[in-house]
């Protein structure tokens, strides 16, 4: 592998990683996203927006492009939360919040696989 430098002519380029990797700065936007929803979902607890957090940016575990898994990650977590407390109140974590994060991940696949058919053809 080439040496990498400081303009990132690698072949991979500076910060570059690959599908599934994390680097320090993603983990740490994604602890800020935490941050921001317990501050925007204060009558939650803790653990509701954790999973949410954490189901939404596992569907983002393999991207390739990784600078915007972090807002897609709080906006995907956002949903799910919104669905949550509008389908059960601001009860303590149930598991309608798993459920309803993996319907609004299905239905975004779904929506992304009708925009594009032949990107299942790769």
């Amino acid at each position: 592998m080439p040496p990498m430098t400081s303009r990132g002519q690698g072949e991979q380029g500076r910060g570059a990683q690959g599908p599934g990797e994390q680097g320090q700065g993603e983990s740490d936007a994604v602890r800020d996203v935490v941050g921001r929803l317990l501050l925007a979902y204060d009558s939650l607890d803790t653990a509701t927006v954790e999973a949410a957090v954490r189901d939404a940016y596992e569907v983002f575990r393999d991207a390739r492009v990784r600078a915007f898994v972090p807002i897609l990650t709080e906006r995907r977590a956002r949903t799910a939360l919104d669905a949550y407390r509008a389908e059960a109140g601001d009860q303590p974590l149930a598991p309608r919040l798993r459920s309803s994060a993996r319907a609004i991940a299905s239905a975004s696949v779904s929506a992304s696989a009708m925009a594009n058919p032949n990107a299942s053809a790769r």
